[in-house]
């Protein structure tokens, strides 16, 4: 069957008869196995309500309308198994793909042909493929007599281009997937969909990648990999075209400063020896942007050298740096101004991720789940720079993106720390006190233990080296006093992780969390709800009590729609622009029957609404609010709560910020 139907896909390309000599050279058969073969297909033919001429000299032809035709061919599929592959998605990438491989124009018969469907279908594809590229500022050029092709800037069209490469919608024709012998690092989807854009020999460009990751002493990893090989490919078939693209010389000149530009330089030359093409410097300083993204994400950057005189795409970073840091300091309360490291990190880290963001191309993370539970206080505030991508390049972050931002801030909070040196006093300074000293320092590592002493010994003991004394036994001193029970219960636990935090606070006005939390915006639900329904009548509640604007839904659906706002362990922090909300406050639906939110399940919703005027008074009961749900023991009593009145006493209880 699966012959008949090659048959029969010649027989309907070609509008003039065909030869048997022609469908058997084509097929690699004999004449007389192409003559056997006409009698199974004069009867499909037949059935369908067409006619197959055989004209003796001339040819064959089958005869009918065009309608039936793709019916006879559909059924003739559909007889062999055949698996359709062209979906409305499927015509769409199809499409796409045929007018940026033509060096020239296509045809809407050649188009309607390849895809077997008709003119009318087409022109809606067309209408989609127009939309489609109307996103990277291009259009289509339909010419009668001419043909239809792609127009618009070099560098629009590179960047349609990556982003169709990346798409996890495309498909791969058979006669056009990777050799059998091929075993390079590209993973099968990603070679086989460059080669049906640029079909060049990609293990020798591989080699050439791989040369250069041993002068550059470290290893790319699969992702940057990939995505290098992707744009040397696109390059490679646009300089073939004779279409270049362009960096200022204020870019050129940042970008020669760095030892890396020989090696990027070096791989150009490889390039140009290989593929007989010659590389413009312009597209040198776009694979070296390539290198130095890969370097600062593999914590490789200390090295770097940036330059950033002169208004330009760089320019463009600092500033984004700038600010992202600004928020950062504002969210999470401490001073990061100074750390050079940290703006040196995400200077370099948005070079080429700005470019990514442009292109549609985003970084698979696949760190992000452990970087949530690990830093959720610091990736609530990576959220919150979102507006600044939004503002300066008019894209909003991915959550693959937002945990590379929450890296370089966790590893600068990090930094920020000092430690806390404490003096441990007990009755006699030995037993009970040892045990409290390793308890402490295995559940603090802000917290060095400078000493362990008696209660008389403190009486003679200078206090310079020290920032606290914790006690168990009732002392005066010269220094804050923090006192515990002898065996460090978890309640002691948590009061000297609340210390910590005030001392690290920068001395912040006083605040209890619960004076945000508002009795009556607390829900024990045991209606079943949909996500969307449960966050507009949460929503819809805060503007009936006036502390947000009636904007505040839609801001908080559509950042819904962007990712998940997920925390694990069936929680979930949904919010929305503080521009919207007229008085912070937090609402809360303990949910008895789980609701899904996006890949996982949530049975607890903290609506979170923070006005521009508290972001940097309401960090502090942010800050506890995290610390309050990471324990086990705390989300175990939310769920189990009766009523809003145990809700309000259980978070009164435990997330007091003094």
């Amino acid at each position: 069957m699966d012959r008949l139907q090659k048959i029969l896909e010649l027989v309907l390309k070609n509008h003039t008869p065909v030869s048997v000599d022609y469908i058997a050279e084509q097929l690699k058969v004999s004449n007389k196995t192409i003559r056997n073969d006409f009698a199974k297909l004069e009867s499909l033919v037949l059935k369908a309500d067409l006619k197959l001429s055989k004209k003796p000299g001339v040819g064959i032809t089958i005869e009918g309308p065009e309608e039936k035709k793709l019916e006879l061919i559909n059924k003739i599929k559909d007889s062999a198994n055949y698996v359709e592959p062209y979906s409305p998605e499927d015509r769409l990438n199809h499409i796409l793909k045929v007018l940026f491989m033509c060096k020239t124009s296509t045809t809407a018969r050649e188009l309607s042909e390849s895809l077997y469907v008709s003119r009318v279908t087409l022109q809606k594809d067309l209408e989609r493929v127009e939309e489609w590229l109307s996103k990277f500022n291009l259009g289509l050029l339909k010419k009668p007599n001419h043909g239809i092709e792609v127009v618009g800037s070099e560098e629009d069209w590179r960047k349609a281009v990556a982003s169709l490469l990346v798409s996890n919608k495309g498909y791969v024709e058979l006669n056009e997937l990777i050799s059998e012998d091929y075993e390079g690092k590209i993973d099968h989807n990603s070679i086989s969909k460059l080669k049906d854009l640029v079909n060049i020999d990609y293990s020798l460009l591989e080699k050439i990648v791989n040369k250069a990751e041993d002068k550059l002493q470290f290893k790319f990893s699969d992702e940057a990999f990939i995505s290098l090989i992707m744009h040397i490919a696109i390059a490679i078939k646009r300089l073939e075209e004779k279409k270049d693209i362009k960096l200022s010389e204020e870019t050129l000149k940042g970008l020669r400063e760095n030892e890396e530009y020989e090696i990027a330089r070096q791989i150009a030359a490889d390039i140009e020896s290989s593929f007989k093409v010659k590389l413009p410097e312009a597209e040198i300083g776009y694979i070296l942007l390539h290198i130095l993204g890969t370097k600062i994400l593999e914590g490789k950057s200390c090295d770097i050298k940036v330059s950033f005189e002169e208004q330009s795409e760089n320019e463009l970073a600092v500033i984004m740096a700038k600010e992202i840091v600004s928020v950062a300091e504002r969210a999470l309360n401490i001073s990061l101004s100074k750390d050079k490291q940290l703006m040196n990190g995400l200077i370099l880290h948005l070079r080429p991720t700005i470019n990514r963001l442009k292109y549609g191309l985003t970084l698979r993370n696949t760190i992000l789940k452990e970087i949530k539970e690990n830093y959720m206080e610091i990736f609530g505030a990576a959220c919150m720079t979102n507006t600044i991508f939004e503002r300066y390049i008019g894209v909003t972050m991915p959550e693959e993106e937002i945990g590379y931002i929450c890296l370089h801030l966790a590893a600068a909070v990090e930094r920020n720390k000092n430690p806390l040196r404490a003096l441990v006093v007990c009755a006699s300074g030995i037993g009970t006190s040892q045990i409290i000293s390793a308890r402490i320092e295995r559940s603090f590592k802000e917290v060095e233990i400078v000493d362990v002493i008696s209660a008389i010994e403190l009486k003679h003991r200078k206090l310079e080296d020290v920032d606290i004394v914790i006690s168990t036994v009732p002392v005066t001193a010269a220094k804050p006093v923090l006192m515990i029970s002898p065996l460090l219960s978890q309640n002691d636990i948590r009061r000297i992780d609340l210390y910590i935090d005030h001392l690290t606070s920068r001395g912040a006005d006083k605040s209890t969390v619960h004076e945000f939390i508002d009795k009556s915006m607390i829900f024990i639900r045991k209606e079943q709800f949909s996500k969307e329904d449960l966050l507009r009548e949460m929503c819809e509640g805060l503007v009936k009590r006036g502390y947000v604007e009636k904007g505040f839904i839609d801001s908080v659906l559509g950042r819904e729609k962007v990712y998940s706002t997920a925390l694990g362990w069936g929680i979930s922090l949904p919010h929305g622009e503080p521009r919207l909300v007229k008085t912070s406050c937090l609402t809360i639906s303990i949910l008895k029957k789980p609701i899904d939110w996006g890949s996982e399940k949530t049975d607890i919703v903290f609506l979170l609404c923070i006005s521009p005027d508290n972001i940097k008074r309401s960090t502090k009961w942010v800050r506890g609010l995290y610390n309050f749900i990471e324990s086990s023991e705390n989300r175990a009593l939310l769920k189990n709560s009766k009523d809003s009145e145990e809700v309000y006493r259980i978070m009164e209880e435990f997330m007091y910020v003094d």
